[in-house]
């Protein structure tokens, strides 16, 4: 049964903007990742191939986030992710025309990971400090579960539609949707007002300095991060093995791909529409600890699954694991974050995505010696053993046990 407080954060102004900007990318990213994964494989055979060009995304994201974050204290918020996601939009057209024309190599495709880590690790922070401007901390979480449930919506239909073009018509084709995804995306910007907390007594290069110093000093911030780059690089980094997963374990091609990303998204769905019911969570840190073990758990269930039918319910549960996962973490690392520190940890934070592709180039080199299902299920036990570890210090992951005025005591710290 719904909550009452189920559609409030609807009614705060701009973020149905922020919600239907929050679809468009959603569905590029979705075909993004189904056409990508499909086209190397196309062009290399080879799931080592598979796992560097997803990990030279990752090194890029990786490297510039935490410059990404430092930009996000200090531009118009809005301005830089309608810019960017054009640019997204520019260079899907130019793979499509690539592609089409039958002149893309592997080369470009790794150029072209590079640069989407970088427009990454740019939007990655902007994008989550925008939604804290919009909605308020009291909000937050119900926010992002709202923005999970129409992403699970979106990536369903997209992952279905990613994987009849490429199945039918071609590979290049579904960079159409990557391309239609951005721009969409950039267009329900436009009506949001100027946004960014703006710093500009502190020079960048102090700035970058000083967010690093809170980050590594703070154990609640710096513990959070951790648990973040771990579950990314062991365990979000299996998403980029489901299509060799999907061609050589269970024996399905495009549309079977396709079909194994929309049960995924489905339990992304269902778990956020329970989350958002809510409103809010009084314990966050036992949700998030939670989840997170259940992500572990569920990847190692589908990783030894030789049967289509039941990798398709397993998928499910690591999707409705990974999005109650990813809702809470983003929320307890905004609540428990000093706000003159927010952008710069959103950084570093982002940064994190990117070791989910860093973490896939391991994961291919490990699957080309012991196999997809074997490397899956050994990264996924890593963050099993890692989550539990934490559970020790719960207390940590909790925002509601902090004292007023911890966070800027841990400035000091």
């Amino acid at each position: 049964m719904l909550r009452p407080g189920f559609l409030t954060t609807l009614g705060v102004p701009g973020y149905r903007w922020l919600l239907l900007s929050g679809v468009g990318v959603s569905a590029a990213f979705t075909a993004d990742a189904l056409a990508t994964g499909w086209l190397v494989l196309q062009l290399t055979d080879s799931p080592f191939w598979l796992g560097l060009v997803a990990g030279t995304r990752g090194v890029s994201q990786l490297v510039f986030s935490i410059v990404g974050g430092t930009i996000a204290d200090r531009m118009d918020l809005r301005r830089l992710l309608v810019q960017n996601n054009l640019i997204n939009a520019t260079l899907a057209i130019v793979v499509l025309v690539l592609v089409v024309t039958g002149a893309v190599q592997i080369w470009f495709v790794l150029a072209a990971q590079v640069i989407a880590g970088f427009l990454g690790a740019l939007n990655g922070p902007a994008n989550q400090a925008l939604l804290y401007d919009v909605v308020g901390p009291s909000r937050l979480l119900n926010a992002r579960a709202f923005g999970f449930m129409t992403g699970s919506v979106t990536r369903i239909v997209t992952a279905l539609a990613g994987g009849f073009i490429i199945s039918t018509i071609g590979t290049g084709q579904a960079y159409g949707l990557v391309a239609l995804g951005y721009v969409f995306s950039a267009s329900c910007l436009l009506p949001l007002p100027r946004g960014g907390e703006l710093h500009p007594a502190e020079a960048p290069l102090r700035s970058l300095v000083s967010g690093l110093r809170y980050v590594l000093r703070t154990e609640r911030i710096r513990e959070l991060l951790l648990l973040s780059f771990t579950t990314e690089a062991f365990g979000f980094a299996h998403q980029q093995m489901v299509p060799v997963m999907a061609r050589d374990v269970l024996h399905v091609g495009a549309d079977g791909l396709g079909l194994l990303s929309a049960s995924a998204a489905a339990g992304q769905l269902a778990a956020t529409i329970l989350l958002a019911s809510f409103g809010d969570v009084r314990r966050k840190d036992v949700l998030l600890l939670g989840s997170a073990l259940g992500y572990g758990a569920s990847i190692i269930v589908f990783a030894l699954s030789p049967w289509f039918a039941t990798s398709l319910a397993i998928m499910t549960f690591v999707g409705g694991t990974a999005g109650l996962y990813d809702s809470t973490i983003a929320t307890v690392i905004q609540l428990t974050v000093h706000g003159d520190m927010r952008g710069r940890v959103l950084g570093v934070y982002v940064a994190s995505w990117g070791s989910n592709s860093v973490g896939s180039f391991g994961l291919g080199a490990l699957a080309t010696v012991v196999g997809a299902p074997l490397a899956i299920a050994a990264f996924a036990a890593i963050v099993c053993g890692n989550t539990l570890r934490l559970i020790p210090k719960l207390a940590l992951f909790d925002p509601a046990g902090m004292e007023p005025g911890q966070e800027s005591t841990a400035l000091r710290v």
